[in-house]
């Protein structure tokens, strides 16, 4: 079973997992903002759904005012590159909103491109007469496709949090190998950054902005006292990127690695570790209990074996453990 130390070494890395992630976390936010991939994402999706890139069609739906009242200004066909042009689009488009659009272009006879047309068609032949069940119906239409949208962004994302997982692990220096290593050696740094550990297992403030988020996480892990950065001891020579590759960069690899799993991953493993330590420390500082009676239990005796009247009686210190000759680990507390 895991000592205390063990479990202390593991909360220390997990600790600083989370806090890389969260800033990884913060700084795709940041990105995401300037980059606008879910609009980017989104159009491109319902270009897929209408079938052709017919930039009419989309240009009336998008500015239909079920779809236009979710952004500012109004739609302008541009290149799938143009990522400025799309920065006001809306990221995010309920698929009521989309149903209801889309059959009052088909009433005010707007020309529909010949996909939607054969969709419509097969949603009206399901609904029959209903017509709650003919909007559901495109309602479903919209958002199967719309997973695939979802989709691309979670493996944009996926390989976005890595590469920059990868740079940060560089920027700071966070090599795992040489974090757990310091911790293993040093029972005073594993008590502090158990403490911050506990004080990390409650949810962040959501109303935070992405850069004070970063500033705070940034100060936490200056704070932690771990071989983070990439100061040099006075009267050393100063650290060679080179040399310092040759050393690390399996430990930033791994960093890395670990950091693009997400925060929330590493929160929920933060949380089950203290449990477990909670549940180990006890024990290992009272120990295992001694049983109170310590004689042994009485002997089974054979009915069929007699034994002699002028035997000796058992000897006081064969027959009861004295206390002075018992197990003295299990009580000693020490």
């Amino acid at each position: 079973m895991f000592n205390s130390s063990v479990i202390d070494v593991a909360i220390g890395l997990v600790f600083v997992f989370l806090l890389l992630s969260l800033i990884c976390s913060a700084a795709n936010e940041i990105l995401e903002s300037f980059l606008k991939r879910r609009a980017s994402n989104l159009e491109r999706g319902i270009r897929e759904l209408v079938g052709k890139d017919d930039s009419n069609f989309i240009e009336k739906l998008y500015n239909h005012g079920l779809i236009n009242s979710l952004y500012r200004g109004k739609y302008k066909p541009s290149r799938r590159w143009m990522l400025w042009k799309k920065a006001d689009l809306p990221s995010y488009i309920p698929a009521r909103n989309f149903a209801l659009a889309l059959l009052d272009m088909r009433h005010s006879a707007v020309e529909l491109p010949e996909n939607i047309k054969s969709a419509l068609a097969a949603c009206e032949r399901n609904a029959g007469n209903d017509a709650a069940k003919l909007q559901r119906n495109i309602e479903d239409w919209f958002n199967s496709s719309m997973d695939r949208v979802s989709g691309w962004y979670k493996r944009y994302s996926q390989r976005i949090v890595l590469v920059m997982a990868l740079i940060i692990a560089v920027l700071v220096n966070a090599d795992c190998l040489q974090i757990a290593k310091r911790l293993s050696t040093n029972a005073i740094l594993r008590q502090s950054v158990g403490a911050l550990a506990d004080s990390a297992t409650t949810k962040a403030d959501a109303s935070m902005s992405p850069v004070d988020r970063v500033k705070i996480d940034l100060k936490t892990l200056d704070d932690i006292g771990l071989p983070l950065g990439w100061t040099h001891p006075q009267g050393q020579a100063p650290i060679k990127f080179g040399d310092a590759v040759s050393e690390h960069w399996l430990g930033w690899l791994l960093t890395a690695l670990a950091v693009s799993l997400g925060a929330p991953f590493w929160f929920d493993v933060l949380n089950k570790i203290i449990v477990i330590r909670s549940t180990v420390k006890p024990a290992e500082k009272s120990g295992p209990e001694a049983s109170k009676d310590s004689a042994p239990p009485p002997p089974i005796i054979n009915p069929l074996v007699t034994v002699p009247v002028t035997s000796p009686p058992p000897s006081p210190g064969m027959g009861r453990m004295s206390p002075a000759t018992g197990s003295g680990s299990g009580v000693s507390g020490g």
